[in-house]
């Protein structure tokens, strides 16, 4: 018998009827149905477009529906929310839908398939193509009169981006998850890093690296709450797109759990850098529980010395809000490698230093302590630092530092700027630097009282202060002068404070006005002197990387 075709929602319903003693079957076959009829079911704001083509049928009895069977397919369906936050667009799905009611319980099987459109669930975005399908399947219980749905054999893919197989119970009226768990495959780190990790991490580092391995991984989920996390990462690489850091060869058995996690997880790697510094490989074991992660203390090999990690925890990793804290020590830092790394002068000597804490937090890098270089003889030492949005596009440094006894004669020969022989000490206070270019600082460089190494400054070194001073040199190999290889001196000091795009200068006071730079002793004497005591910063710096000052006088 049949009951149609019928109009019904700007398509066309067809229904067959076969009887038999006790069952009812009803064939039917939809035609382009309009689901943009069904926006009255839809929460406010919300809007629905597509088409629904199927075919399928009911088996029904006196005591009610008794199983169901529908293959169809969704076409041309577009969605949005009100807030435009879930959409879909012109996208088809293919679904097949099996059920049967046994003792008011509904067993069945639902497969999904996505074979075009596009999808958008802020902040990810999906394709769906030939090349990216989407499949969704799985075995379901509904149960206690609609009330507790269990699905089994859940699977969930999309192209080679993510592979999920589960199972999950849901109490259906509150919409509470009570258990799900998931194996988790990817084996195609970076499209899965492109269509699900890129999203989130706009505005971050993060937001433009290139990443390479696998994943393996389980997630189990209790009354809604995030229970344990288990993960397997395999050759995994990342290198930050602008050279900021990378990482290759990494490993890792994860384990992490909400509550009374004790056992360890593994996490090595075989190289790394930080901006140009190169990090050698390791490997740690850590304990991971609910919002904080802890290490074992950790050795990493670093130019030619190591930096060793103590007691390093990190905390607020379910609040979204990192810092951490650890205490370090520095070993055997070879300076000539730290030149190489970065492309300066070629500098000797070594650092080593014990820093009691170091800690992270609101996107503020700091180090309480000292941080000691011994190099040309001599040292420097940082006297803490703050490093705020450390991988930010325009990172903040704040530090001070001292200088005691550094060998003058090591330090000119470096930067290829003349020999002085001497001693050199003093301090830069309140350095700041901002996208690494300085910002501020307050710097006092002078011969230390009491100097014990000789006093000698060459032609050479007195011309290139004088073109610091004058922005041209005097050509002392024009004078008579050009007889003498080099001069005595009997102290040398320049101070330089910056102020915004001011500068101001000082030396060794000057009885007739300006102040000394170099201040001669014995015949022949030559005196470098300064008189100009403000400059543009600007300028300064431009006449630094030319070897010149601003305003100064050979006498």
């Amino acid at each position: 018998m049949s009951l149609g075709p019928m109009q019904i929602l700007d398509g066309k319903l067809d229904i067959r009827a076969r009887q038999k003693p006790g069952e009812l079957t009803l064939d039917f076959q939809a035609t382009a149905i309009s689901l943009g009829e069904l926006k009255s079911w839809l929460p406010d704001g919300w809007t629905l477009a597509g088409k629904l083509y199927g075919k399928g049928n009911l088996q029904i009895r006196a005591s009610g529906l008794l199983s169901l069977k529908f293959d169809g397919k969704l076409k041309h369906l577009s969605w949005s929310s009100a807030d435009d936050l879930q959409v879909g667009e012109d996208t088809t799905l293919g679904f097949s839908l099996t059920a049967g009611n046994q003792a008011n319980t509904w067993r069945g099987n639902l497969e999904l398939k996505g074979l075009a459109g596009q999808l958008y669930s802020d902040p990810v975005f999906v394709q769906i193509d030939a090349g990216h399908p989407l499949v969704l399947s799985g075995d379901y219980e509904l149960a206690a009169g609609g009330r507790r749905l269990k699905a089994r054999k859940l699977h969930f893919g999309y192209a080679k981006v993510l592979d999920v197989h589960g199972s999950m119970d849901v109490d259906v009226p509150t919409g509470q998850v009570q258990y799900l768990g998931l194996d988790v495959i990817v084996d195609d780190l970076q499209q899965a890093y492109q269509v699900l990790l890129q999203p989130i991490a706009i505005g971050t580092p993060l937001d433009d690296v290139a990443v390479h391995g696998r994943v393996r991984g389980r997630i189990d989920m209790t009354e809604g709450v995030l229970g344990s996390v288990q993960a397997d990462l395999l050759g995994i690489s990342l290198e930050h797109n602008g050279g900021l850091f990378g990482i290759s060869g990494v490993e890792a058995n994860l384990h992490w759990q909400r509550e009374g996690n004790r056992e360890f997880s593994h996490l090595g790697w075989k190289a790394a850098h930080l901006y140009k510094i190169a990090l050698g490989g390791a490997d740690v074991l850590l304990q991971m529980n609910a919002g904080s992660l802890r290490l074992q203390p950790l050795s990493i090999p670093l130019l030619g010395g190591s930096l060793m990690l103590h007691d390093l925890e990190v905390n607020g990793l379910l609040e979204g809000v990192l810092r951490w804290e650890t205490r370090a020590d520095l070993d055997g830092i070879q300076l000539l490698e730290l030149s190489h790394s970065m492309g300066w002068p070629e500098m000797q000597g070594s650092l080593q230093a014990s820093i009691p804490r170091v800690y992270y937090r609101d996107s503020i890098l700091r180090m309480q302590g000292a941080l000691k270089l011994d190099v040309f003889d001599g040292e420097v030492v940082f006297h803490g630092m703050e490093l705020q949005d450390p991988l930010g596009v325009a990172p903040v440094l704040r530090t001070s530092l001292s200088l005691a006894n550094l060998d003058l004669e090591q330090i000119t020969q470096v930067f290829s700027f003349g020999r002085i022989e001497g001693s050199l000490e003093g301090y830069v206070r309140n350095l700041q630097l901002v996208g690494w270019e300085v910002a501020g600082f307050d710097a006092n460089l002078h011969s230390p009282p009491g100097d014990k190494r000789p006093h000698r400054i060459s032609q050479r070194a007195i011309d290139n202060l004088t073109e610091l001073g004058n922005g041209a040199s005097v050509q002392l190999s024009a004078t008579m002068l050009r007889f003498f290889e080099d001069f005595a001196y009997d102290s040398l000091a320049l101070r330089v404070k910056l102020h915004g795009a001011m500068a101001e200068l000082d030396g060794v006071p000057r009885s007739q006005g300006g102040y000394y730079i170099v201040k001669g002793a014995r015949l022949p004497r030559i005196d470098v002197i300064g008189r100009n005591h403000r400059i543009a910063w600007k300028e300064l710096l431009s006449r630094i990387r030319d070897i010149r000052f601003d305003d100064m006088i050979v006498e």
